[in-house]
């Protein structure tokens, strides 16, 4: 969990939807799913999250904290942007296969998506399976 900070869509993506952010709130917790990688594959992903520098914040994994890297908008958008409904259900599948707390995917299944207006690229993505990726 990341204490004080909250989950919005404010990065802008190249589609032009609103791609994952979280920004310091004084209330407000987001929950994920640590991974440890080496220090190449950091790179590597850093590479490929274009719009994100990654910024090394403290997370609470059950009893221990820990200093992670998360990555977080480079420019956010000013202006109010929605992600598109089957990029949100990757966020959804992927907390509850990872059994992040009932609450939290909850609130995912609340926010406001708006439709793929690329037909070939929502087709896509609703065919990859979000379940059992390992």
């Amino acid at each position: 969990m990341l204490a004080g900070h909250r989950l919005l869509f404010n990065k802008k993506s190249d589609d032009e939807s609103g791609k994952a952010n979280v920004e310091r709130t004084p209330k407000g917790d987001v929950w994920g799913v640590l991974y440890t990688i080496s220090d190449a594959d950091l790179a590597r992903l850093a590479r490929k999250e274009v719009g994100y520098v990654k910024r090394k914040e403290p997370v609470t994994a059950g009893d221990a904290v820990l200093d992670a890297w998360v990555f977080v908008a480079a420019n956010p958008s000013a202006d109010p942007l929605q992600p598109y409904s089957w990029y949100r259900r990757f966020l959804i599948e992927g907390a509850r296969e990872h059994g992040l707390p009932a609450p939290y995917t909850d609130a995912l299944d609340t926010i406001e998506a708006i439709e793929d207006s690329d037909r070939e690229r929502d087709r896509r993505k609703r065919a990859i399976k979000c379940e059992g990726g390992g």
